[in-house]
């Protein structure tokens, strides 16, 4: 049989230690420090915001480039790889699980791939949109129905295309 959890206060040494009555907090915050800090959080929320609109916008750039040879294909493959992992560590940083998990479908599919054909590109380009449709409709959490059937269908192309 479990037994049941037991809530064991500090030591008055490591309360110390954990507490800096000069610059930091107080273990129990005041509602008009929780305030401050929800303030701080809308703001990073906005700047990231921003940073994941900024890579959208050079992803999608890029994607229309790698047309023009075989050098900016690599680059963009490579542009479009390391902004889809950071899209995908930033969203459910800011409550924007879809974003994490629609990263994550295009930085699979982007892992390795050494060129682009119109298939591929079309699979990368429906990314960038659906990351655009969540930033935009500000869609926090994990979305509903229709979401988890994007995010399927999502997986299906993955497989079917990657190695195409």
């Amino acid at each position: 049989m479990a037994r049941r959890a037991q809530i064991i206060p500090p030591r008055p040494d490591l309360r110390r230690k954990a507490v800096n009555h000069s610059k930091g907090f107080d273990l129990k915050l005041s509602p008009a420090m929780v305030q401050k800090l929800e303030q701080v959080v809308h703001k990073a929320r906005d700047t990231f915001t921003a940073d994941i609109a900024d890579r959208l916008v050079a992803m999608r750039k890029a994607l229309r480039e790698a047309g023009e040879g075989p050098e900016q294909e690599r680059q963009a493959l490579a542009l479009i790889y390391s902004n889809s992992l950071d899209i995908k560590g930033a969203g459910g940083t800011i409550g924007y699980d879809l974003l994490t998990a629609i990263g994550k479908s295009l930085n699979d599919f982007a892992a390795g791939l050494t060129r682009l054909d119109r298939r591929r590109s079309d699979v990368i380009d429906l990314h960038i949109d659906a990351l655009y449709v969540v930033l935009a409709n500000r869609i926090t959490g994990r979305g509903g129905p229709t979401e988890a059937a994007v995010l399927k269908a999502f997986s299906a192309v993955r497989t079917k295309f990657k190695d195409s």
